[in-house]
């Protein structure tokens, strides 16, 4: 079932999500439907096992002056499975709008897959519009530093997931922010 976020004029709005492998698929729609309208949507995924998500976030700049930041970024063990499309649209009439579409996938097995495809559908003229992604997986160069240093496998790694999502986490309200630290000691 996939989520309406409508965001009215001069509203700005932070949209903070967690996914730790509980639902297979989700989808957000959302609309900055006046003028001055803002939308900061973060998710950060952490699959185990043999989760897998199908993701599919739509944005759509209606109206002039409008910003959106959709920031993706996911930590996936074992045979976890992350699929990610992500669409950002800037409408005809939506002048001034700014937009930023991300998606950053680490995979920590061999086993694990993603895949993150963001676009951009751009109408109008005036406009700042960008996207990003990557997927990949934890350098062994940065493992041996760690483990060098007398860390093991397992903890040079959790400090390796928990830095690349801390940037995210940082930017959660603080009580979810302390909610998802805790899930995160993986």
């Amino acid at each position: 079932m996939t989520k309406n976020i409508i965001v009215s004029a001069g509203q700005t709005k932070l949209l903070p999500v967690f996914w730790s492998g509980v639902e297979s698929e989700l989808s957000y729609t959302i609309n900055l439907a006046g003028p001055g309208a803002g939308i900061t949507f973060l998710l950060l995924l952490l699959g185990k096992d043999s989760q897998a998500l199908t993701l599919k976030a739509d944005i759509f700049h209606l109206k002039p002056h409008t910003t959106s930041r959709i920031i993706v970024k996911g930590a996936l063990f074992d045979r976890a499975k992350v699929d990610f499309t992500g669409l950002v649209c800037i409408s005809p009439g939506a002048k001034g709008a700014d937009a930023w579409l991300a998606a950053h996938l680490l995979l920590l097995s061999p086993s694990a897959s993603g895949r993150a495809i963001p676009n951009l559908e751009i109408k109008e003229n005036d406009v700042k519009a960008g996207h990003a992604a990557t997927v990949g997986r934890v350098s062994d160069q940065e493992l041996f530093y760690l483990m060098s240093r007398g860390l093991s496998q397992d903890i040079a790694t959790r400090l390796i997931v928990q830095g690349f999502m801390q940037s995210l986490l940082d930017q959660f309200p603080p009580a979810q922010a302390r909610r998802v630290t805790g899930i995160l000691d993986v």
